[in-house]
């Protein structure tokens, strides 16, 4: 004996919407959204008097960790008014590959796992300051004075 029950068939305008809202759903989960590792960050270097120390090196340090195995850095020398500036730094992670490298960084590092973002700048160079150091809480405004004491 053969059933004769039918299977209910899916409309094809609703078979083309769920098509549809499917492959947005992909998209998605796999369009590398931006993230902001550092916004822009403009310091001043100053010494204790409050004075801008002009030419002196700075180097800023960034790295989202679970975006990004490495981190990166770039140098540069303040103006006359002892101010630098570094731009944005951002890096972009669809979510799925967001959550498979939150999986294998936990694996990996167990409770110490580090997968939030990283900035710091180094003040460094100058034979008459100290070398100072700057770091970025991420979700707060960056610092905008360093002092460096002299030596």
């Amino acid at each position: 004996m053969t059933s004769s029950a039918k299977i209910p068939q899916i409309p094809r305008r609703w078979q083309a919407l769920l098509a549809g809202a499917f492959g947005l759903f992909l998209i998605s989960l796999l369009y590398p959204f931006q993230s902001t590792t550092v916004p822009d960050w403009q310091v001043q270097v100053v010494d204790e008097t409050g004075a801008g120390v002009p030419g002196i090196s700075v180097t800023e340090h960034w790295q989202h960790y679970l975006l990004e195995g490495t981190g990166h850095e770039e140098a540069r020398q303040t103006d006359q008014a002892g101010m630098v500036e570094f731009p944005a730094r951002t890096v972009r992670g669809g979510l799925v590959s967001r959550m498979m490298d939150w999986a294998i960084i936990v694996m990996r590092e167990g409770a110490k796992a580090k997968i939030t973002p990283y900035a710091s700048l180094v003040v460094w160079g100058s034979r008459e300051h100290d070398t100072a150091v700057a770091t970025y809480k991420p979700g707060t405004a960056p610092q905008t004075k360093v002092m460096v004491h002299r030596r």
